[in-house]
């Protein structure tokens, strides 16, 4: 077992003893008798209800946070073993990979510059065209 998986564990029992102990502090709450106060049957069985609909909210939230860290820990777990190939490959592998990156900058700058020139041109015309229209219409 990983120290993730350990952790992951730790945290779902922590989650469900915490619900455990919230239901039976709920239960002995309502089936404790009260002798200032007395409820009756279909009282107590309201309240019981709205609060295990509770529980069962937090029960689905500390499930939804635990799903969450999960899917953290892979991804983190991925992460590291993507770095640990990286961390072993040889200088020329790094010299070859460094080499695709930067072709693929330079082709990434150059579509970029291109792409920029267009759209300068593109405001360029349509400055002139509102310029026209505004000297020839708007003085009269």
């Amino acid at each position: 077992m990983t120290p993730l998986e350990l952790i992951l564990n730790i945290l779902a029992g922590a989650g469900v003893a915490g619900v455990a102990s919230i239901l039976g502090a709920l239960i002995q709450k309502f089936f404790k008798p009260d002798k200032e106060k007395k409820e009756t049957l279909e009282a107590r069985v309201d309240t019981l209800t709205t609060s295990l609909r509770e529980a069962t909210q937090l029960i689905s939230q500390v499930e939804g946070e635990i799903e969450s860290r999960t899917e953290l820990a892979t991804k983190l777990r991925d992460d590291v073993e993507r770095y640990n190939q990286l961390k072993n490959l040889s200088s020329s592998e790094v010299e070859a990979v460094a080499q695709v990156l930067r072709g693929e900058l330079r082709s990434e700058g150059t579509k970029s510059f291109w792409k920029a020139v267009l759209l300068n041109f593109v405001f360029f015309i349509l400055g002139a065209v509102c310029s026209f229209v505004i000297a020839r219409f708007g003085h009269q």
